[in-house]
């Protein structure tokens, strides 16, 4: 079974609760599932896990939270070659349809360019993610399971 590390940024609590739901399916599929907040996240902290787990919620127009942009920059200079990853992406149309979610799409950029295997497509949440937590949250977690 993979040994999993969930990096999250979040300000209001919602990326943090998908996290917590994700690193549930996992540890009910027999994997290791950590979950660390960005901020006190380095870049040695992922050396030692398997499958990396990258979650932001969206920002501005369209920018990723405030702490996970510092690991975010080191990752572009460091690289994560042949590390499976995979992403989690918040947001909510009622702050601009333009970006909404736009979180998944710079994490999953930022995992290709620097070398890592996408081993599942982004989980994307538009608007709470209470309501979606046993239901899509949890599939995508168990494709996820499956995946690694």
């Amino acid at each position: 079974m993979a040994n999993v590390l969930i990096i999250f940024g979040s300000t209001g609590g919602n990326t943090e609760l998908v996290c917590d739901k994700v690193s549930e399916v996992l540890t009910q599929n027999k994997h290791s599932a950590a979950i660390k907040r960005a901020e006190q996240t380095t870049i040695t902290d992922l050396e030692s896990f398997d499958v990396l787990i990258f979650a932001s919620s969206t920002y501005g127009q369209g920018l990723l939270q405030d702490y996970i942009e510092p690991l975010y920059f080191e990752i572009k200079k460091t690289g994560l070659k042949g590390k499976k990853c995979t992403v989690i992406g918040l947001g909510d149309n009622k702050y601009n349809v333009e970006y909404v979610v736009e979180a998944a799409k710079i994490l999953e950029n930022m995992v290709k360019d620097a070398g890592g295997e996408l081993v599942v497509p982004p989980l994307r949440i538009n608007k709470t993610p209470v309501t979606v937590l046993n239901t899509s949250v949890n599939d995508w977690a168990q494709n996820l399971s499956n995946a690694i």
